[in-house]
């Protein structure tokens, strides 16, 4: 059960992921598309359109990574505890 539940976190995290790679990419079309509305140069818009869509995918990637990083933290934790209960027998 437990296989099955660290199996579907792996997963998880690559939807949501993905999901705010989708969303930053959106946020960032809008900016583009809509920035002209708003009092202020085209050329800072469309600078702040691509700039939320480089940050927020870079964000995206770091948190899976940190993510990643952490489950692997978990299971060296698990097999280094499972190791030293073995020697003690």
């Amino acid at each position: 059960m437990r296989e099955i539940l660290n199996k579907s976190l792996e997963m998880l995290i690559w939807v949501a992921t993905t999901f705010f790679i989708i969303m930053a990419c959106y946020t960032g079309a809008m900016i583009i598309r809509f920035g002209g509305q708003v009092s202020g140069s085209a050329t800072e818009t469309i600078i702040g359109g691509f700039l939320t869509i480089i940050f927020g995918i870079t964000m995206s990637f770091v948190f899976a990574g940190l993510s990643f990083q952490i489950m692997d933290i978990r299971s060296f934790t698990k097999h280094t505890a499972l190791g030293l209960k073995r020697m003690s027998k």
